[in-house]
This record gives structure tokens, sequence and C-alpha cells, in this order.
């Protein structure tokens, strides 16, 4: 399966700090955010090739050469999150990585780009998965230890079983936050059909007053079916500015009476999201302090 990394918009609620260097080389814990990403598709076998979009050519070109060099030093990356306290398995070290340019013009348009510059070399496959880069989590293992690691392996089969009992054509992963905090995301109401759960209406940075209590949230994860997406694309994900995936896509297909969207309710012990100057200093304090 194909995976698509959105990291092209300006993190422009991480400045100054995105003056220095983009949001995904920022540091956590002294590691760099890509790194706590890339960990979750060296752990998902499912995965063999990453696009990682960003916005312009020197981004491109540095991600590009880090990339390349970081292959030697994979098994000292390892080492590292295992110093920090928390348990990281690389059970898919060898997926391939590619980096391409998108516009900045939205989750919709940015992924519009991507896919078009994917198509172009090649098959897509029947699904794919889609994540964005401003979250880091942390997961309880059977064994007691703490991983930082997202099951993306339970996500894809998830999606495999709603498609074959319902037809959905993506499912998207939610998270339960406080209610204030909802505000700045996307807030999705479900209905339980045959076993699983399917978004039966989408609401994006809706008013505190449209929210319930222990609201699920987008959590940035999302996979599609193909053979739904490409064709559509016109329609759902024109290739333009200001295109978001939340208000072109997700909250149309919610509207559908046939059950489009599969939700997939995550249990983490933690989901950070380091989207703005002070999320990504708190989560450097608890990645830091946390005695795993």
């Amino acid at each position: 399966m194909k995976a698509i990394l959105l990291a092209a918009g300006a993190g422009t609620r991480c400045y100054p700090f995105t003056y220095l260097t983009p949001k995904l080389f920022q540091q956590v814990g002294g590691i760099p955010l890509i790194e706590y990403m890339l960990s979750w598709f060296h752990g998902t076998p499912e995965i063999d090739e990453l696009y990682i979009a960003v916005r312009d050519n020197t981004i491109a070109a540095t991600l590009e050469s880090y990339v390349d060099k970081r292959k030697q030093y994979v098994d000292r990356i390892l080492r590292l999150f295992h110093k920090l306290g928390y348990k990281v398995e690389y059970t898919n070290p060898d997926f391939a990585i590619r980096v391409i340019q998108a516009n900045g013009w939205g989750t919709g348009g940015d992924l519009r780009c991507a896919l078009d510059q994917i198509v172009d070399t090649g098959s897509l496959g029947d699904d794919f998965l889609v994540c964005y880069t401003d979250y880091i989590i942390n997961r309880a293992m059977p064994d007691g230890t703490i991983s930082l690691q997202m099951n993306l392996s339970d996500i894809i089969e998830y999606h495999y079983r709603c498609k074959k009992a319902l037809g959905t054509v993506m499912t998207m992963a939610f998270v339960v936050v406080e209610r204030e905090a909802a505000t700045r995301f996307g807030v999705g109401k479900f209905e339980e059909l045959n076993g699983v759960k399917v978004v039966r209406e989408f609401m994006e940075k809706p008013d505190i007053k449209e929210i319930t209590e222990e609201p699920a949230i987008n959590a940035g994860i999302c996979v599609f079916n193909s053979q739904f997406i490409l064709p559509n694309l016109d329609k759902f994900l024109p290739g333009k500015p200001d295109t978001g995936l939340e208000r072109n896509l997700i909250e149309r297909l919610a509207r559908e009476e046939k059950p489009m969207v599969a939700a997939y309710l995550l249990n983490l012990d933690a989901w950070f999201d380091v989207g703005t100057l002070e999320q990504l200093v708190q989560a450097n304090i608890l990645i830091a302090s946390e005695k795993g």
C-alpha cells in the first residue's frame, strides 16, 4: 500500500520557530518531528512506499538529502527513542520514501497535487493511506510499556472490513478530546452498522454550542478507496487554493444516505497536536518527562 504524508503547510502557527526550520524538522525530545511520523510507517508492514508532500524546492531538497543520509543511522535513531523511555519497533525498515512538491493549497489541494504526481508515475493501488504531520501519540502496550507508534495496521484492516461489509469508500481515525479543544478540529458523529461505526455528520471547526460532551475529532489519518477517489477528483478535490479535504470531501460524503465514511476510534493514552508553538513546547515537556 502507498501512503502520503501531507507536510506542505506554511507552519504559521509555529512562528517564529518555523522561520528557522520547517515544522517537520522541529524537535520533540531532541528528535525531529518527521522521525516520529516515519516511526509509524516503520511499524506498518503493509506500507511499501511513502510520499512526503512539501511546499517548496528548498524544503524538498533538504528533505531528500536527509532521507538519503538517514539510512545509515536508522538503528541509532531507534536507540534514541528507547533512551527517551518509549517502545518503538521497526518491523518495516525498508519502505521507500519519495519527496514530492505540493502548492500549500490546503489539505485537499495538496492531496490532489500529490495524487496527480503519483498516478503519473505508476499505479496507486486499490487503497492508499493519508496522514497529516502535526501529531505525536502515546499508546499503552500489553507489556506495560508506552509506544510512540500509531497502529496503522489496525486502521488499514478496519478499512478493508468496512469496505467489504458496507461499501464505504474511506476510513477516518478519530480521537476523543475535551469539548473546548474540539473547536479547532473537525468533529464527527457516528452511527453503528453491522458492528462498525460510520460517520453520519462531520463539522469542520464547529462553534462550541454545536459540540457535545466527549467529542470525537479528526485525528489526521485516512484510508481511501482509489477506485472511488480517482474518478471523482475534480468533483471533490479540485486543484486550486484553499481546498480542504474536510469541507470539500468529508463533510459532503458524511451527508450521503449510503454509508460512505467509516470511523475508527483511537484508543490512546495521549494524543498531542503540535500545530502551534505552545503545543510544540508542551509536547516536548511531556515526551521528555516520560519514564517508560
